[in-house]
């Protein structure tokens, strides 16, 4: 395979948090969206933090996309906690989950 065959721009995708606690607090799952693929320097600065969840959160918030592929947040704008979280632990498991795409036969 060449490595050619595995590059290509990075398209939204859209991740739903449905945790218990945020369909009760809200009556329903949330979404938001992310790019399907990261560039390196993203993945080096996540790898790089360890335990620091306040420079995780600053490298995260810029990840968390709407519908168009703008930033959710910007300025001074927050989430309350109660989805903060469940958002931070999706968003780290989604960038995990890139599978490598097979050709079938």
């Amino acid at each position: 395979m060449q490595l050619k065959e595995l590059a290509k721009a990075p398209t939204l995708k859209k991740v739903t948090v449905d945790d218990a606690v945020i369909v009760q607090a809200y009556g329903e799952p949330i979404e938001f969206y992310m790019h399907d693929r990261q560039d390196l320097p993203t993945y080096l600065k996540l790898a790089q933090i360890k335990d620091d969840q306040t420079e995780m959160w600053a490298v995260l918030k810029e990840l968390l996309l709407d519908e168009k592929g703008q930033r959710i947040l910007s300025g001074n704008e927050v989430m309350p906690v109660e989805i903060m979280v469940p958002v931070i632990g999706k968003a780290v498991e989604e960038l995990g989950n890139t599978q490598p795409q097979t050709s079938q036969p």
